[in-house]
């Protein structure tokens, strides 16, 4: 956490020496080009973009975060660079309201991203944002079909001891209760099979024993069927947690390695210079300061008494046979 505090310090530093700028554009090869019609809460470039680039990439954000927040200053611009477009999903009420509303937003997205690049597309998200598409894949065949790689950046596969301590006194936030360590929806989400087959989508799981919102750690982003990698295992002196994870050079170079090979990441093929990388590549370390907003969001939104329920809502009846 101090090193949390002083990349914050930093941060802020930046922006009051420079002064108050626009949060970055989203990088990419269609920046000039027009956007591709899509539904208002998917931001694609233009078709051809699409269809032209190395890959596609749908980013979902995590819980409080809008996608600029999330993406713009580290994954977005790097992708660009490796030659991935990439479109962006922002999720209801910005991921602070049902865990299965969002999800459904991401199905919706998947869908509409690989109809718009005309091929299967690969999906990354953070936090919240990492299990939503795993949940599409699992319980949502049409959406499986269309997805190649699903690569989580801290995920709470196995829910996070914060719901836990949100609802101790009886009431909290609806996606605490779905998210806590033992929740029927942690369940379903866990047992729930992955799609099998020559082209069923591979998942990698990238977490960081340092998360200080998803754990314990590492059972906490542990999936069973996926590659599950902790950055402190591939480069033991990586300082990340949950929100440096977006700028993360060693996750970035796991997720690049799962995106140009069949299946998903390999530590193993990992150049030897990757844990001397002190920032993901084409990453913007200033104008991360906008990710501050997603932190506060998430601060407030939780803690909002306006949300809170007295109990976990019931699991959709297509999961429910997998929650007990």
């Amino acid at each position: 956490m101090r090193l949390v505090r002083a990349l914050t310090s930093l941060v802020v530093a930046a922006v009051v020496a420079h002064g108050p700028v626009a949060p970055p554009a989203m990088a990419g090869p269609a920046q000039g080009i027009a956007r591709a019609a899509a539904p208002a809460w998917l931001d694609c470039p233009s078709q051809e973009t699409l269809r032209s680039a190395r890959g596609v990439v749908l980013l979902v954000p995590g819980t409080g975060s809008k996608p600029e927040e999330a993406w713009s200053w580290g994954y977005a611009p790097a992708l660009a660079a490796d030659g991935f477009a990439t479109c962006t999903v922002a999720l209801p009420d910005d991921g602070l309201g049902s865990f299965t509303t969002a999800a459904t937003r991401v199905r919706r997205a998947i869908k509409a991203t690989a109809r718009l690049a005309e091929r299967r597309i690969s999906v990354v998200g953070h936090s919240q944002g990492g299990a939503l598409p795993v949940w599409a894949v699992k319980f949502w065949p049409g959406a499986a079909e269309k997805v190649k790689d699903v690569i989580s950046l801290a995920g709470p596969f196995g829910g996070t001891q914060l719901g836990n301590e949100l609802c101790t006194a009886g009431r909290c936030a609806t996606l605490a209760w779905q998210l806590r360590v033992g929740a029927q929806h942690v369940s379903a989400l866990q047992h729930a099979p992955l799609p099998t087959g020559r082209r069923a989508p591979s998942v990698t799981s990238i977490a960081g024993l340092y998360d200080e919102i998803v754990r314990p750690q590492p059972a906490a982003s542990r999936l069973d069927g996926a590659a599950n990698v902790v950055l402190q295992d591939v480069c033991a002196h990586d300082p990340s947690e949950h929100g440096l994870i977006l700028g993360d050079p060693v996750g970035y170079a796991l997720t690049i390695d799962a995106l140009t090979h069949r299946g998903p990441a390999d530590p193993g093929r990992l150049p030897a210079t990757t844990c001397e990388q002190t920032f993901i590549p084409h990453g913007d370390l200033a104008g991360s300061y906008v990710f501050l907003e997603s932190v506060t969001r998430f601060t407030t939104g939780l803690l909002d008494p306006s949300r809170w329920v007295d109990a976990e809502p019931p699991v959709p009846a297509y999961a429910r046979p997998w929650a007990d």
